[in-house]
């Protein structure tokens, strides 16, 4: 018969001394009888292994400390579902117990973070802004944890928390809990800039060619410092190697601005189908966003990471002659693909929000994983 071998690693509230044992439908397994099931061994580095021979098909189990009191649980203490493998041959499995069903739940914000509402004086804008500002898990968790930050243009569209039937967006926290999870990055505090909702302002707003400077500014000179000395004082990393934007749209065009001219206060840009024409129409040979990075005094090897995306449908697929151009003015600039920038080609991708979240992985392990 096929041999399961179990490893299950166990999280630091478990009782010392309890058991962790293995209750499902074989009689190896106890007949779904915690008190007879297959009781694993502690191991030095703290992890329960054992094994037990199973007959070929279905297998269903639990995971207990010897009874259905104590079970696996999520963190929020739901019962975690039946485990399920067709057995076929000899099979190692890993498992990690997040919590127990006996112990209290772990509070909402310490397991999806808390995003608050800011109404901040704009001094750059000549108005007061509205920004959320997302402190992630391991934040609340800890009381001298330091974060990257990672400001958010359409800060409405950008967050999970403003979801809604009506109002998909790119729940770039969700994103960043799973690969934070995966140990890929570290968590970073979010800023979601909020752009004014009245017709046409959004692209006034975002254009380099319109008001984008004006919210740079406002950016660099009112919410970096509000959020580094006042708002999360002591716990971000303010270095510009530690402080990303992100946006799509006419938001990565301000975005790749950006880049091109206050990297002495953010180091890490993410441009999502950055909208190169801007609000003028230019073509590739005239585009202005591109000639700003040829004549970019600032913008040097190490100085910045940047990423570019693009899909190839719908309006994505004008961006191709546009990225050839930027690429190659950074490559005359001396910075090197792969290191200073990266170039994402999303086949079969639209220009909107379901194929942005779906490729936000990438840009967020480029600027927030190991260098």
């Amino acid at each position: 018969m096929p041999r399961l071998n179990f490893e299950v690693t166990v999280p630091s509230s478990t009782p010392s001394g309890d058991r962790i044992v293995i209750a499902g439908t074989d009689s190896a397994l106890g007949n779904w009888q915690p008190e007879r099931g297959l009781e694993l061994d502690r191991g030095k580095d703290g992890k329960f292994r054992g094994a037990c021979d199973l007959p070929f098909g279905l297998i269903e189990f639990k995971i207990t400390r010897g009874s259905w009191e104590n079970e696996e649980a999520w963190p929020d203490g739901a019962p975690v579902f039946n485990y399920q493998y067709l057995i076929s041959h000899d099979l190692d499995l890993s498992i990690e117990v997040e919590h127990w069903k006996d112990l209290p739940p772990v509070e909402p914000d310490l397991l999806h973070g808390k995003a608050i509402d800011v109404e901040l004086t704009a001094n750059q804008l000549g108005h007061n802004r509205h920004v959320a500002v997302w402190l992630p898990p391991s934040y609340l968790r800890s009381g001298d944890s330091r974060h990257p930050v990672l400001y958010l243009f359409d800060g409405q569209d950008s967050l999970g928390v403003f979801s809604s039937p009506d109002n998909d967006t790119l729940a770039v926290e969700e994103s960043v809990r799973r690969l934070a999870r995966a140990g890929l990055i570290i968590e970073p505090v979010i800023v979601a800039v909020f752009h004014r909702s009245d017709f046409g302002e959004r692209d006034t707003e975002l254009s380099p060619q319109c008001d984008g400077p004006k919210m740079a500014d406002f950016l660099v000179h009112d919410l970096k410092p509000f959020i580094d000395w006042t708002f999360c004082r002591d716990r971000v990393l303010r270095e510009t190697k530690h402080t990303a934007i992100l946006g799509f749209g006419l938001g990565g065009a301000l975005a790749l601005w950006m880049a091109a001219k206050h990297t002495d206060t953010f180091g890490c840009f993410a441009c999502l189908s950055p909208y190169y024409p801007d609000l003028s129409g230019d073509r590739p040979a005239e585009c202005q966003l591109i000639h700003t990075l040829k004549a970019s005094r600032t913008l040097r090897p190490g100085k910045a990471r940047i990423y570019m995306d693009h899909g190839t449908l719908g309006m994505d697929a004008a961006i191709s002659p546009y990225q050839e151009k930027a690429t190659a003015t950074l490559l005359a600039k001396k910075l090197a693909e792969g290191r200073d920038f990266t170039v994402n080609t999303a086949r079969g991708a639209e220009h909107n929000i379901t194929a942005w979240k779906g490729r936000l992985g990438a840009p967020l392990t480029f600027l927030f994983g190991p260098a």
